[in-house]
């Protein structure tokens, strides 16, 4: 097939979205699928390892005022690139990752040409109060769901990672019949178990080597609910040590409120490569995220990988990865109870044996070439419909 894969966000930004892009037009150009991707330009320098197969096409990019380091293309800028790009080839379908300026126009553009196309969700409207500035909230998650209502209609399927999120689109469009529940998947070959004990990762990282390191990656965002974080590891009364690795617009503050806390406790990283979040997961003990408004997680799905427990919030779609041996669900918000679970899963180092073998069982039903299978039968299945 020759397929048009647009992307409101991509590399180098650090984010599930761009993660899943590159995964999923990687995956299709090694199929011996014609890939063209769409996508902003970066804000500074970087350069895609390139592959056979896959052509990337950038539009002009600016700086997104609500997230850091992460482009983003105004609209209508990127039409004229979009048009060429429509025009200078013969596409089987279109792949829309999100409903934004490149998404809305590409959407456009597939309707004039009259193809195909299958529009992602991987993202919650919900997510849109937490990180809009306060004086539009009120207003920003009923405008968000018209928004998706209006869009979502035009696609001719839609892929979303989870069944919660299926479930959830399906509540606020109907059209059950065109939602396809595909994990966003994880690559089990690459995000492993660690081999022996962390103590070598953890000197060149300056972790202690003697307690529990609880790992938490990603964006440092008000949706994300890094602030319960902080103030359960502060509660907490057993020994150990918070890994924090990510940027975003909260960062300042998280670091005055770890400071406030007299958290010594904790060390922050910025922004990492690949390797070195696979270190991160291998030197840890457990994952932690309590962000209530997640479609899937990838970071979420890499910890499961690399065989740790997850304590996670019971929110969104988190709750689809703890099967109730491979971790633990806690209220969004309750302190306390992440407080006494950080104690229990600290302290008892058979437990984090067997929740971290779990969770290495639960990441092999998303192996990423497994899913992104799916994905390539929901793309020859919605060509084959089209009318």
């Amino acid at each position: 097939m020759n397929i048009l894969f647009v992307s409101d966000v991509y590399l180098p930004t650090v984010s599930g979205v761009a993660s899943s892009t590159d995964s999923i037009v990687r995956f299709m150009a090694s199929q011996g699928h014609s890939v063209t991707l769409v996508c902003p330009k970066p804000l500074g320098e970087y350069t895609a390892p390139p592959l056979q197969g896959l052509e990337i096409i950038y539009t002009p990019g600016v700086s997104d005022a609500l997230f850091v380091n992460k482009s983003m293309t105004l609209f209508p800028l990127g039409f004229s690139v979009l048009q060429r790009v429509f025009r200078s080839k013969k596409f089987d379908i279109v792949h829309i990752q999100e409903p934004g300026s490149l998404g809305v126009t590409a959407l456009i553009l597939a309707k004039v040409f009259r193809l195909p196309v299958v529009g992602a969700q991987h993202f919650s409207w919900t997510q849109v109060e937490k990180v809009a500035p306060v004086y539009i909230r009120w207003i920003s998650v009923p405008f968000m769901k018209l928004y998706v209502r209006i869009i979502y209609a035009m696609y001719d399927a839609i892929m979303v990672p989870t069944r919660t999120a299926a479930d959830d689109l399906s509540r606020l469009i109907g059209r059950a019949e065109s939602i396809h529940p595909v994990s966003n998947g994880v690559d089990t070959d690459m995000f492993v178990p660690r081999n022996g004990p962390a103590s070598s990762l953890r000197t060149t990282y300056r972790l202690p080597k003697q307690i529990p390191v609880f790992l938490y990656i990603g964006r440092l965002d008000a949706d994300k609910n890094i602030e319960t974080i902080l103030r359960g590891v502060k509660l907490a009364v057993t020994p150990m040590h918070l890994v924090i690795a990510g940027v975003g617009r909260q960062k300042e503050r998280l670091h005055a409120l770890a400071e406030s806390l007299m958290l010594t406790n904790i060390t922050w990283l910025d922004e990492v490569k690949k390797q070195t979040i696979i270190d991160l997961y291998q030197l840890a003990d457990a994952f932690v995220i309590m962000s209530p408004v997640e479609t899937q997680s990838i970071v979420a799905l890499q910890a499961l990988a690399c065989g740790l427990p997850l304590i996670a919030a019971r929110a969104g779609a988190l709750p689809e990865l703890v099967n109730g041996k491979n971790g633990v669900l806690v209220d969004t918000l309750d302190v306390k109870t992440l407080a006494s679970t950080l104690d229990k899963i600290a302290t008892d180092e058979l437990l984090r044996k067997r929740m971290g073998s779990e969770s290495r069982n639960i990441s092999l039903l998303h192996h990423k070439p497994t899913v992104l299978k799916e994905l390539e039968t929901l793309y020859k299945h919605t060509v084959k419909n089209h009318t």
